[in-house]
């Protein structure tokens, strides 16, 4: 079953914020508002992708932590 517009617009407001892509991002802002997407609606699209986003980010922070207490690492 194919996905609703909405859905495929809220999906790439995710992607464009996980892409770090302005003009994606305001590109469907625009279209989820031109079709009746709720601010909230848009909102929790984009908190979503920034919780996605941060598991990567925390992991390579803590990685150079680790690195940095460490003179050399075998690979």
């Amino acid at each position: 079953m194919p996905l609703d517009e909405k859905t495929k617009e809220l999906v790439a407001i995710g992607a464009a914020v996980a892409g770090n892509c302005l003009p994606c991002l305001i590109h469907h802002f625009n279209k989820c508002k031109e079709i009746g997407i709720s601010s909230e609606d848009i909102a929790e699209a984009v908190e979503m992708a920034k919780t996605v986003k941060e598991v990567p980010i925390k992991k390579i922070s803590e990685l150079a932590q680790q690195l940095l207490a460490k003179e050399r690492i075998i690979e």
